[in-house]
């Protein structure tokens, strides 16, 4: 099953009882604390992105796009050849790369702020990067009418957008009761995410890529 922007603000309306204007304009911001919400509960490769970005000679500066809540990978692109970057903090990389003058091909990468990544040491050619991130998925609004939630996550989106709604008209006890059902709602896509990521071959692989210390049956 599937939804959209004008079902689901008309769902939660109709669920809330709520027709005052102030409420319907609201609504917008209901919607969206509920996908900031949703993101964030969630790991799922429905909001993994891959971007691929161009730095200039001796720029150790990636700019993280603002959608992005967590890092998964970047990866040095040499002529189509890929290489993973290893990610260790900024106080690594300090130590690492001491000489910012000093350039070469990036082997680590440090989150720099909110907003940047900074990697080590700095390129000595213009270099393409490509690295994927969790994203907050594009917000639905009038023009844009579906998501990813709109067509996967439909009922998590309705509890969540609810529960914004009763907790702005100080309904906490309906409050209560749409982020129960929510909290299953995320409990069944949480399963969905980590049925994607397992590996139903006789010899499980470890995900990390070291050998797999997981017995069948042993919790």
């Amino acid at each position: 099953m599937s939804t959209t922007y004008d079902a689901l603000v008309s769902a939660v309306a109709l669920a809330a009882e709520n027709d005052d204007p102030f409420f319907t304009s609201a609504l917008d911001t209901f919607i969206a604390r509920a996908q900031a919400r949703i993101a964030r509960d969630l790991d799922t490769y429905g909001f993994v992105s891959y971007v691929t970005v161009t730095t200039s000679v001796s720029s150790p500066f990636i700019t993280v796009p603002t959608s992005a809540i967590v890092i998964k990978s970047v990866d040095l692109n040499i002529a189509g050849r890929l290489s993973q970057l290893i990610m260790r903090t900024d106080e690594f990389l300090r130590e690492y790369w001491p000489d910012r003058t000093s350039v070469g091909a990036p082997k680590y990468y440090a989150r720099y702020g909110f907003d940047r990544l900074l990697v080590a040491p700095a390129p000595a050619s213009g270099t393409n990067f490509i690295f994927s991130a969790v994203e907050t998925p594009p917000a639905l609004t009038s023009a844009t009418q579906t998501n990813w939630l709109t067509q996967y996550a439909e009922h998590a989106l309705f509890y969540a957008t609810m529960y914004e709604a009763c907790m702005w008209m100080k309904n906490y006890p309906a409050a209560d009761q749409w982020n129960k059902q929510y909290a299953d709602a995320v409990g069944g896509l949480r399963n969905e995410a980590r049925r994607t990521r397992q590996d139903d071959n006789a010899n499980n692989e470890n995900p990390s890529g070291a050998d797999n210390n997981l017995i069948k049956g042993e919790t």
